[in-house]
C-alpha cells in the first residue's frame, strides 16, 4: 500500500505543478481563454478527487482496492480527454491548411469523385510496390526521402493520393510506419510557408510525445523561411521527444510517413526552392529526424539535381522512365472501367495509343464523354481522331502526347465558344470570363466573376460557359470554380498552344485591378456595417459579424482583399484609365478601404498593400515620346505621369523635370536653333512652350479641342506646329517669345547667365539673378523694333549700376 500512495502523492504533485503553471498561463484569444478555463476547471475538480484518495483509511484502501484503482483510471482518463482538448486548440495556433489534407473531400462523394482519386485497379502496380516498400523498410540503411517527378499530368497526384490512403486507411497489423502527416499542394494551397505547419499539426495528432514538446515551440515561426520552421517546429520538437518515444527498448515506436504532393502547384518558384530547402536539413539533420521518412512529388526541376545528386540518403523515380507498353497497359485498364462501354469501339485502341501513356489525357476525355450519349461520344471520339495523325500514333511519345493534349483542349473550348464567333462580343465575354476563372488571387464563384468583369448581371452566362467546361473546370463546396489539373492554366497561359483563347496575364490582371478599383468605387462608403456607436469596441459588438457579411458583399470583400495582387501583375500600358481610377481610390476612398479591412480582420495587409500601389505608379511611368537635341547632348522625353524630362545623353542622368501637364505627355520636340527651346503636345488638350536651360514653363497654348498628338518646329526655329486627335492642325508664331542667354560650365553643361535676349537672340534685354524663379512669359516686357513704349524704371538700376541691386 506504500508503493500505491507514493504513486498517489506523486501525480498529485504533478497535476498540483501543471495546474500552477496554467494559473500563469496568458490566453492570446477569448476562446483560448475559455478552453484553458475549462481545462483548469476539470484539473482542479480531479485533482480534489484525488486528494480524499489519497486521504482515506489504509482499512478503506485495502477493502476497496478493485473500485479505488477503478476510480483512479477514471480520474486520470477526464484529465487526459481534457488534456487532449486543450492541445488540439493550442495546435491550431499553427494555422494548418485543412483542404491540403488528403482527407478534405471524404465527407462529400461528390467532391471525392471531381478531385482526388486513388489509382484504377490494376494500374501503377509495379511503382505502388516500389513505394510501399521503401515506405515499410524502416531499417537504419533505408533511404529517408522519396522523390517522384514527372511532366503535368502523368498522374503523381493520384499515386501520392494512393500512397496517403493506404498508410491512413488500408495498412496491414504488421505495418512499422503509419502516416503522419500530408499536404496535397493545389490552386487553393499556393503557400510553401503552409506545408510544415500543416504536416507538423498532422504529426501532433498521431504522436502524442511529439505534441507534448510542440507546445513549447514558439509557433511564431509559422510565417517564417522553411529552414526556420523546419528546425523550430519540426526537427527541435521531435528529437526532444525521442526519450518519450522510445522509452521501452523492447516495443520500438512506429516510423511516420510525410506525404507532400504537387510542389510544382506552389507559386511562382516557392516548390523548387521549398523542396531544396528540405532536402538540404534532411541531409543535414538526418540523425535528428530517425522514424520520418519523406514521399515528395513534383514536377522535374534542372535546378534541383545537383542538391538531390548530394543526398546521402534518397530514391528516386521519374515517371518517364515508365516503359511505353506498361503506361499504356495502365491508361488502357483506367479508361476500361471508367467508360467500359467504349472499349470495344474501334476507335478504343486509338484513343489509346493517342493518350501516350499521360493520365491527364486519360482522365479529360472521361469527363468530357461521361455525360453524353452513346452517338455524341462516336462523333466526338471520331473528330478528336481525325486531327491528329492516326498513322503514327503507336509511336506516340510523351512530347506529341502533351500536342495531343493540346488538340484535346482546343476542341473542348470550340465546343463550348461554337455558338459565337472570335468577333462577337459574347465570344469576349466568354472569353473574359473564362480568363478570369485562371487568374484571380483566389479561386471564387461565378458570381463574384460576373460582378467583377460587368456591370448588370452576367452570372448566368459565367455559370453556363463552367458548364460547357465540364471537362476541364468544376464547382467546389464553396461555389469556387476550380481546374481539375495545371495543364489546362498552362495551355491557357501559353500563347503558342492555345492561339485565340490565349490569356495575356499582365493585361488581363490590369482588367481585374481596374474592376477591383471600380468595384471599391461603387461599394465603400463611410460607416459600411452601420455601427450605431464608435464607442462600442468591435470585439464588444456582438452584432458586428452579421453586419459585415450583410454590407460587404462578396464582390467588394475580394476586391478589398485582392486588388494589389492584380495590380502589381498589371501591365503598364496606355491609354491610362487604371492611373485615374488609383488616384480617385488614394484621394477619396482610401479611409473607407481602411475601415473595411479592419473589419474584414486583415488591416495589417493594408501598409503592404499601399506600398504595392506606391511601387507600381513609379515602375509604370511609360515614355511616350522622345527627342535629341541637334548637338546629340541632350535627350527629352514625354511621358505617362504627365512630365517632361531632360537627360544628359552620355550619362543617362536626369537634368531637368518640367511639369505642368495634367495627362500624358504625346510628343516633344527641340528648337533646331540650339536655343535650348521645347514643345510638348499633351493628351490635356495643351501644347506648353519650356526653356529648358531654367526648366521654366514660357506660355501654354490651349486652343486644341482633341488630344494633341504631335507637335514640331519649323525649320528656322520660329514657328510651332501641333496635331490633334481630331484631325486639326495649329500654326504658332513663335517669335513673340524671350530667349535665356546660356553658357557651357566645364562639364559641357548649359547654364543660364541671368540675361533674358531678343527673340533674334542679338540683343540683351532685361537681367534676372539665376537663382531665382523668372516670371511667366507674359510678364516679360519685350521691346518692339518699331514703335514707342515708356517704362518705368524709378526703381531700377540701369547699365553698369545694375549691380548695386544685386547681392549673390
Amino acid at each position: 500500500m506504500d508503493t500505491v500512495k507514493r504513486r498517489l502523492n506523486s501525480m498529485r504533485a504533478q497535476l498540483e505543478t501543471v495546474e500552477k503553471e496554467l494559473g500563469g498561463w496568458t490566453p492570446k484569444t477569448a476562446q483560448e481563454g475559455e478552453c484553458i478555463d475549462c481545462f483548469k476547471s476539470t484539473l482542479g475538480e480531479e485533482l480534489d478527487k484525488l486528494i480524499r484518495l489519497s486521504k482515506e483509511s489504509l482499512v478503506r484502501k485495502v477493502a476497496d482496492h478493485e473500485e479505488e484503482k477503478g476510480r483512479i483510471m477514471e480520474i486520470f482518463e477526464r484529465i487526459n480527454d481534457a488534456r487532449v482538448q486543450f492541445e488540439k486548440h493550442l495546435l491550431k495556433r499553427l494555422k494548418p491548411s485543412s483542404i491540403a489534407d488528403h482527407k478534405y473531400h471524404l465527407e462529400s462523394k461528390e467532391e471525392q469523385r471531381v478531385r482526388r482519386e486513388v489509382c484504377t485497379p490494376g494500374t501503377r502496380v509495379r511503382m505502388l510496390d516500389d513505394i510501399i516498400t521503401w515506405a515499410k523498410n524502416t531499417s537504419p540503411g533505408s533511404p529517408n526521402v522519396y522523390w517522384l517527378f514527372g511532366q503535368a499530368g502523368s498522374g503523381k497526384s493520384t499515386i501520392a493520393y494512393s500512397v496517403a490512403r493506404r498508410f491512413e486507411f488500408g495498412g496491414d497489423p504488421n505495418d512499422t510506419i503509419i502516416l503522419g502527416g500530408n499536404f496535397f499542394c493545389s490552386r487553393q494551397t499556393r503557400l510553401s510557408k503552409c506545408i510544415i505547419r500543416t504536416v507538423v499539426h498532422h504529426l501532433a495528432l498521431k504522436c502524442r510525445a511529439f505534441a507534448d514538446q510542440l507546445s513549447h515551440a514558439d509557433f511564431g515561426t509559422v510565417n517564417q523561411d522553411v529552414r526556420t520552421q523546419l528546425e523550430e517546429l519540426l526537427i527541435a520538437p521531435w528529437q526532444a521527444s525521442k526519450p518519450d518515444r522510445c522509452s521501452d527498448p523492447l516495443n520500438p515506436p512506429p516510423h511516420y510517413l510525410i506525404v507532400i504532393d504537387a510542389l510544382d502547384e506552389i507559386d511562382g518558384t516557392g516548390g523548387s526552392k521549398f523542396l531544396r530547402g528540405l532536402l538540404e536539413v534532411i541531409d543535414k539533420n538526418e540523425n535528428r529526424l530517425q522514424g520520418l521518412k519523406f514521399f515528395v512529388t513534383s514536377r522535374p526541376d534542372p535546378n534541383l539535381v545537383g542538391p538531390v545528386d548530394s543526398l546521402k540518403s534518397k530514391q528516386l523515380y521519374c515517371l518517364q522512365h515508365v516503359l511505353p507498353e506498361e503506361a499504356q497497359k495502365d491508361v488502357r485498364a483506367y479508361l476500361t472501367a471508367n467508360l467500359p462501354h467504349i472499349a470495344g469501339w474501334e476507335e478504343f485502341e486509338k484513343l489509346v495509343a493517342l493518350t501516350g501513356g499521360l493520365f491527364i489525357y486519360a482522365a479529360t476525355i472521361v469527363k468530357s464523354l461521361v455525360r453524353s450519349g452513346h452517338s455524341e461520344q462516336k462523333s466526338f471520339l471520331t473528330t478528336l481522331l481525325a486531327s491528329s495523325n492516326s498513322s503514327n500514333l503507336q509511336s506516340l511519345s510523351t512530347g506529341m502526347a502533351f500536342t495531343s493534349l493540346r488538340m484535346l483542349y482546343s476542341q473542348i473550348l470550340d465546343e463550348a465558344f461554337r455558338d459565337f464567333s472570335p468577333k462577337e462580343k459574347g465570344w469576349e465575354v466568354r472569353r473574359s470570363i473564362l480568363h478570369t476563372f485562371l487568374c484571380t488571387a483566389e479561386r471564387t464563384s461565378t458570381s463574384v466573376v460576373a460582378d467583377l468583369l460587368f456591370t448588370s448581371d452576367y452570372t448566368d452566362v459565367a455559370e453556363k460557359l463552367l458548364s460547357d467546361l465540364h471537362a476541364v473546370l468544376y464547382c467546389g463546396e464553396r461555389g469556387q470554380v476550380l481546374t481539375y489539373h495545371k495543364s489546362f492554366s498552362d495551355f491557357i497561359l501559353d500563347q503558342g498552344r492555345s492561339d485565340n483563347f490565349w490569356c495575356d496575364q499582365a493585361i488581363h490582371h490590369r482588367v481585374l485591378a481596374d474592376a477591383c478599383f471600380r468595384c471599391m468605387k461603387d461599394g465603400l462608403r463611410f460607416n459600411i456595417a452601420n455601427i450605431p456607436s464608435s464607442f462600442v469596441l468591435d470585439v464588444d459588438n456582438h452584432m458586428l459579424a452579421d453586419a459585415v457579411k450583410e454590407n460587404i458583399l462578396p464582390v467588394l470583400s475580394y476586391s478589398s482583399r485582392n486588388w494589389s495582387y492584380h495590380l502589381s501583375a498589371a501591365a503598364s500600358i496606355i491609354p491610362d484609365g487604371l492611373h485615374d481610377s488609383i488616384s480617385d481610390f488614394l484621394r477619396l476612398r482610401a479611409l473607407f478601404w481602411i475601415e473595411v479591412m479592419n473589419l474584414l480582420c486583415l488591416r495589417g495587409l493594408c501598409g503592404s498593400m499601399l506600398q504595392t500601389v506606391h511601387d507600381w505608379v513609379i515602375s509604370s511611368q511609360v515614355m511616350m515620346a522622345v527627342a535629341v537635341s541637334p548637338d546629340g547632348k541632350q535627350i527629352v522625353s514625354g511621358l505617362s505621369d504627365n512630365s517632361v524630362r531632360v537627360w544628359d545623353a552620355s550619362t543617362g542622368d536626369e537634368l531637368k523635370a518640367m511639369k505642368g501637364h495634367t495627362d500624358l505627355v504625346r510628343s516633344v520636340a527641340i528648337s533646331p536653333d540650339g536655343k535650348q527651346i521645347i514643345v510638348s503636345g499633351s493628351y490635356d488638350k495643351s501644347v506648353r512652350v519650356w526653356d529648358v536651360s531654367m526648366g521654366d514653363k514660357l506660355k501654354v497654348l490651349k486652343y486644341h479641342a482633341d488630344l494633341v498628338r504631335s507637335v514640331a518646329f519649323s525649320p528656322d526655329g520660329k514657328q510651332i506646329v501641333s496635331g490633334s486627335g481630331n484631325n486639326s492642325v495649329q500654326v504658332w508664331d513663335f517669335g513673340s517669345l524671350y530667349i535665356h542667354e546660356t553658357i557651357s560650365d566645364s562639364n559641357n553643361h548649359e547654364k543660364h547667365t541671368g540675361w533674358i535676349l531678343s527673340p533674334d537672340g542679338q540683343h540683351r534685354l532685361m537681367f534676372v539673378p539665376p537663382e531665382l524663379l523668372l516670371p511667366d512669359a507674359s510678364n516679360i516686357l519685350t521691346i518692339p523694333r518699331s514703335s514707342c513704349s515708356s517704362v518705368d524704371f524709378t526703381h531700377s538700376a540701369l547699365g553698369p549700376q545694375w549691380k548695386q541691386c544685386y547681392h549673390p
